[in-house]
């Protein structure tokens, strides 16, 4: 299939931009803006370079967990920003014992015993509790936040000190990671805890977690033709920030079984091509979920998007067979499986 493919020259270029400003002269102005505290109009500067490279990029400084100083580029929670926070980072010089650099925000909990402003309003994050729900099956754990404050807050302001709270007690990758939706409650729940417990809570559903296998599930209806879905699971595109490109392999195989799922030689064959396409991608790409009903295999595929190897190995592949076809699609975040998690 052809499609028009985004032209990422420019924000190539920004980054190479950002990173040659920082080695000439950034480092040293920014090292010595985070020591006085003042920042002149550094900020402007550096605020124009980040927007060259997306809008909607925010940056920031923080302590570093191997250097003295943390400098993070964050797409607040936007797969496709997250990509371009990931190639700015994976484009950085090497870090040194003064800088270190990261495409999220890094969990920085010691924040809960501070008191910030919000919407004019003095509030002692200490104070702030969180219930929390988990669900297993689908590996994440939804949350519900309060602080005295929120009785006299707005509701986006609520939300806001409760995302602000998740991605310092957490990380904001984990936050992607692990939980699911978020609420602001006016009033306390009855269940809640400090929310300094959360990420003991996280931490116990990792390790539940840790293992990444396939699933299998019987997802057709009595009445039609049966539809059998494999996936990864947990199934996190935060894992894998740079495979944005959704791939589909479609395979046609010959109806034999009245329930439309291939018979004994079939589904052997269907492994074969299987097997045969994800080595020839090898660390190129990552196959995430199948789906097999009513004669047709449907192989779901991420690569990197830039990675220009990755889709012609699969267009090739396709090409040299029968019954095959391709759709491409440019995908962070992974929607076009979100049925499968």
């Amino acid at each position: 299939m052809s499609i028009q493919w985004r032209n990422d020259t420019v924000q190539t270029r920004a980054m190479s931009s950002f990173w040659r400003w920082w080695s000439a002269d950034g480092v040293r102005l920014l090292s010595a803006a985070v020591t006085t505290g003042d920042y002149g109009d550094l900020p402007d500067t550096v605020d124009a370079m980040v927007n060259a490279i997306g809008p909607g990029l925010s940056w920031e400084t923080a302590p570093g967990d191997r250097a003295r100083h943390q400098f993070c580029l964050s797409g607040n929670g936007d797969p496709g920003l997250r990509v371009l926070a990931e190639r700015w980072r994976r484009s950085a010089p090497p870090p040194t014992p003064i800088w270190e650099y990261t495409a999220a925000r890094q969990r920085q909990p010691g924040m809960l015993a501070v008191t910030i402003e919000a919407a004019g309003k003095t509030i002692n994050l200490s104070r702030s509790r969180v219930s929390v729900t988990l669900d297993e099956d689908r590996a994440r754990a939804n949350v519900s936040f309060h602080h005295p404050a929120f009785t006299v807050l707005t509701p986006g302001h609520r939300h806001q000190v409760s995302c602000l709270l998740l991605d310092w007690l957490l990380g904001e990758d984990n936050v992607q990671r692990w939980i699911g939706t978020i609420n602001a409650a006016e009033t306390e729940p009855s269940d809640s805890l400090p929310a300094t417990d959360l990420p003991d809570i996280i931490e116990a559903m990792t390790a539940r977690h840790m293992h990444i296998g396939w699933t299998l599930k019987d997802a057709g209806s009595s009445k039609g033709p049966r539809t059998i879905i494999r996936a990864l699971h947990p199934l996190r595109w935060i894992d894998h920030p740079l495979l944005d490109l959704h791939t589909a392999v479609q395979i046609g195989y010959p109806q034999t079984r009245p329930d439309g799922l291939p018979d004994y030689d079939e589904a052997i064959d269907l492994h074969r091509v299987e097997e045969t396409l994800t080595a020839a991608l090898g660390a190129r790409g990552l196959l995430v979920a199948t789906k097999t009903s009513n004669g047709r295999r449907i192989l779901h595929y991420y690569t990197d998007s830039e990675d220009q190897n990755g889709r012609d190995i699969i267009d090739r592949f396709a090409r040299t067979r029968p019954h095959v076809e391709v759709t491409h699609t440019h995908d962070p975040g992974w929607t076009m499986i979100s049925p499968f998690t």
